[in-house]
């Protein structure tokens, strides 16, 4: 279910590092992730995650009328749901407020695990300074499926990554949270497929445990298999020594956990 809605603000001012503010066009995401931390810190119920989302239908006025106002800076894009889930591919607000952005020529860092952003990079290109991210926490669309029921799949995300790059865009993976069928014997075969999908970066970060996060994926995982997805996801910072041991000297390594 998709409710219309109106917001006083656009832009939020950002605690994430190397983004001065947030955007997002949308509350709630279809995606329906079952990890997903955002329940949790607007207390919401998590059996209602993904089935309603309040599409924000003024926003690309109030960012017109704010981005006068603010300081020029970078602006992360879906740093709390999803800019490009299925609802932006009748409602168009994320283009609509890179419309704006691009008219401006505000730096912007967009994070997401669609390729519906493909269909934006003819004002993508009108930026001087952009980057586009897309999350792929594995490589298995398995686990994809188990834990990311509604998402693009990760062929559709590896190809996205690949089509932005051939169109002079800067890229990057965001490989988080790291899925717990990552072992260290596969660490070597994940730096491989991001960097011949060219990305220039990866970013690594581990599960965020808050509360009801374990109680919703262990509801969906298999009951063999819970045990060793609880140790590997506490465990998952042991595999950042893998990452850097393959990365190095080929591509640049970010760890976003502490």
């Amino acid at each position: 279910m998709i409710r219309e809605t109106w917001c006083k603000s656009a832009l939020t001012i950002s605690k994430l590092p190397g983004i001065e503010y947030s955007l997002n066009p949308y509350v709630g995401c279809q995606h329906a992730c079952v990890y997903c931390y955002v329940p949790s810190v607007m207390h919401l119920k998590r059996d209602e995650w993904g089935k309603t989302v309040h599409a924000k239908v003024n926003i690309p006025s109030v960012l017109q009328k704010e981005i006068k106002k603010r300081s020029r800076g970078i602006v992360g894009i879906s740093t709390s749901t999803d800019a490009y889930q299925p609802a932006e591919k009748s409602y168009e607000l994320t283009r609509k407020c890179l419309t704006v952005l691009a008219r401006h020529d505000w730096p912007v860092d967009i994070l997401t695990k669609s390729d519906l952003v493909l269909r934006d990079i003819d004002i993508l290109a009108r930026f001087s300074d952009v980057r586009v991210g897309f999350t792929i926490p594995t490589l298995n669309d398995k686990s994809r499926r188990l834990l990311e029921p509604h998402a693009p799949s990760i062929e559709r995300r590896l190809s996205a990554l690949r089509e932005c790059g051939e169109n002079g865009l800067r890229t990057y993976v965001f490989c988080g949270p790291l899925f717990p069928d990552v072992e260290k014997e596969g660490v070597k075969n994940c730096v491989d497929v991001f960097i011949d999908a060219g990305a220039e970066e990866i970013i690594i970060d581990s599960f965020h445990l808050k509360r009801g996060i374990w109680e919703s994926m262990a509801s969906v995982i298999p009951d063999e298999e819970k045990m060793i997805f609880e140790e590997r996801i506490r465990g998952a910072v042991k595999l950042f020594s893998e990452f850097e041991r393959h990365c190095r000297g080929r591509i640049t390594l970010t760890r976003a956990f502490a």
